[in-house]
């Protein structure tokens, strides 16, 4: 059952003007891994509800240069984002680089 556009749109605009209610409805964190559908790397798309977001995707072989040579390493894809009207840019880049 699909509700009508008019009431889907009142519903998500009296929603938008009470920031409380859409952090006990939705929370600040979302946790997400798209990896275990699919094979190799993969990136996720950042959902705008959240002040943080972390989306882990597949892990996927590729070649890098470990102890002085290049050999094969399974590397895991990883999506971090943040809501900038909230957490401000430097100390995201601070808490991406641990």
């Amino acid at each position: 059952m699909r509700l009508p556009g008019f009431v889907r749109r009142g519903f998500l605009w009296f929603l938008f003007k009470r920031p409380d209610l859409i952090k006990e409805l939705y929370g600040t964190v979302l946790m997400s891994s798209v990896g275990m559908f699919g094979e190799g790397g993969g990136w996720g798309i950042p959902a705008p509800n959240h002040t943080l977001q972390v989306t882990l995707g597949g892990i996927a072989r590729r070649p890098a240069f470990f102890e002085g040579r290049i050999e094969a390493r399974e590397f895991l894809s990883v999506t971090i984002s943040f809501d900038h009207d909230i957490v401000d840019g430097a100390p995201a880049a601070r808490f991406t680089q641990r």
